[in-house]
C-alpha cells in the first residue's frame, strides 16, 4: 500500500472511531483537548493494528460507549469521550 493511501486510510479509522465514541472535532474541543486529540490522530495514522480497526469499524454499531480493547490508544480515546461528555454546555452568541 502506497504510503498516501495508507494514510488516508487510518485517518479515515480514527475519524470513524471518534463519531462512534462521540468525540466531536471543532473549534471549542480542538481548544479543550487540542494536543491530546492531535496526538490520537497522529498516533492512529502510525498504529499497527490498522486493519484490525477496519475491520472492526465495518462490524460495530453506530455508536460505542468504549473504544475497542485491541486499539492501542483507547484509553486516551476513552478518556476523551468522557472529558467531552462531561464539557460545560456551548455558549451561543448571537451577533
Amino acid at each position: 500500500m502506497r504510503d498516501f493511501d495508507r494514510f488516508d486510510r487510518f485517518s479515515a479509522n480514527i475519524g470513524e472511531m471518534m463519531e462512534r465514541l462521540g468525540i466531536e472535532c471543532d473549534e471549542e474541543v480542538d481548544s479543550y483537548f487540542g494536543r491530546t486529540l492531535g496526538s490520537v490522530i497522529r498516533s492512529c495514522q502510525a498504529c499497527r493494528s490498522a486493519e484490525l480497526c477496519s475491520d472492526w469499524l465495518a462490524r460495530a454499531p453506530v455508536a460505542v460507549s468504549r473504544a475497542p480493547a485491541f486499539c492501542p490508544y483507547a484509553e486516551r480515546l476513552d478518556g476523551l469521550a468522557l472529558d467531552q461528555a462531561v464539557l460545560p454546555p456551548r455558549r451561543h452568541t448571537v451577533h
